[in-house]
């Protein structure tokens, strides 16, 4: 990266993530952080706001010896189109100038169908299944594959989504085999429904593909978020949910994170950083994300102990097991405790050395 002078950090100034905390509240909570860390490394840096018309060619030409940070949550905008920011985002990649997010890495590590992908890995679970589109549209027995009349519970979950939208726990009732119990992880709330309607109310939310898996019954006893650069664990977060109804640990339901001790833990971090190599190659990628969480699940190993390939969790008898990647604009920190700040400008600090060594 000795060849450029300058980082550009790349926002919408019409997106609804600003955080007042920045200059006129203007920027991105984070943006700020990373300007600074480039500057500390000797690189001009600057947050810049995307306009109608910009390219990835425009914005090369206009600022030479630039490379470029993208951090723009990916939706569509009235300064800029998905499809328009994904071009971008291409563009600037073929021109060598782009530090991240990778387009290929928003799309395939980003979308729940990486739990389809990476079933047969270290951090897969048997039982994972791709409900296409037009059969669900169909809705002829699809519910059947889902959910099998008489099977433990299952979870139903969209391709894109945060903080649990679109992630359905289902679960046969005990008392009417044409119902099931419908646990939404974004609402928290429970309903008893037709099998048959399953389907219906799910294609309402989203119109898409859908994956089904085995509900695992230790998400009551929380999840590890893995906070990485490329290769590189920065931090181990456990969110645990408020109480062991919860189906979900996020921040939105109430989860309570605690930080975990990397030494502690070695071997389970250095089994996730040797995951995070092997993917590569499952999936044909040239690299992984600059900024990447990787969050998994608990199960347990049973009598057998814990195969060979799979990967411990830092509680003995158990493995994890991948719940979700999120890699499209992820925030450098989701606390708002008076330590958020000094945490967040040490992981930009860890991304700009990591980023600039590339």
């Amino acid at each position: 990266m000795g060849k450029f002078e300058q980082v550009l950090v790349l926002e919408v100034e019409s997106a609804k993530d600003k955080s007042k905390e920045t200059e006129g509240g203007k920027y991105r909570r984070d943006s700020p952080w990373l300007v600074e860390a480039f500057a500390k490394k000797g690189v001009r840096s600057n947050i810049v706001f995307l306009r109608n018309g910009d390219t990835a060619e425009s914005l090369v030409k206009a600022n030479p010896a630039t490379a470029f940070l993208g951090r723009v949550n990916p939706m569509d905008y009235s300064e800029i189109r998905l499809e328009e920011y994904v071009a971008m985002l291409n563009g600037l990649k073929d021109a060598g100038v782009l530090l991240g997010p990778d387009a290929e890495h928003m799309d395939r590590l980003g979308s729940k169908m990486i739990l389809y992908e990476l079933r047969d890995t270290a951090m897969g679970i048997d039982g994972v299944l791709l409900h296409d589109f037009a059969a669900l549209q169909k809705n002829e027995g699809e519910i059947d594959s889902i959910i099998p009349v008489g099977s433990p519970p299952r979870v139903l979950k969209m391709l894109r989504g945060s903080t649990g939208l679109g992630v359905w726990k289902l679960e046969n009732s005990a008392s009417d085999e044409g119902n099931v119990l419908l646990t939404d992880a974004y609402t928290q709330t429970t309903d008893e429904i037709p099998r048959d309607d399953v389907i219906p109310r799910f294609l309402a939310l989203c119109q898409e593909d859908a994956i089904s898996m085995p509900f695992l019954p230790l998400i009551k006893d929380g999840e590890f978020r893995f906070l990485m650069s490329r290769h590189e664990v920065l931090e181990v977060v456990h969110k645990r949910p408020v109480d062991e109804s919860a189906f979900t640990a996020t921040l939105r339901s109430g989860a309570v994170y605690t930080t975990i001790d990397l030494v502690e833990h070695r071997d389970m971090v250095d089994a996730v950083v040797q995951w995070s190599y092997d993917i590569k190659s499952t999936l044909g990628l040239a690299d992984v994300p600059y900024w990447w969480s990787v969050d998994c699940i608990e199960e347990e190993v049973g009598d057998g102990g814990l195969k060979p390939g799979r990967i411990p969790s830092g509680n003995p008898g158990r493995r994890l097991v991948l719940s979700e990647i999120n890699c499209s604009c992820l925030g450098l920190v989701a606390d708002t405790s008076a330590e958020a700040k000094a945490k967040g400008m040490r992981f930009a600090d860890m991304i700009a050395d990591i980023v600039l060594k590339d």
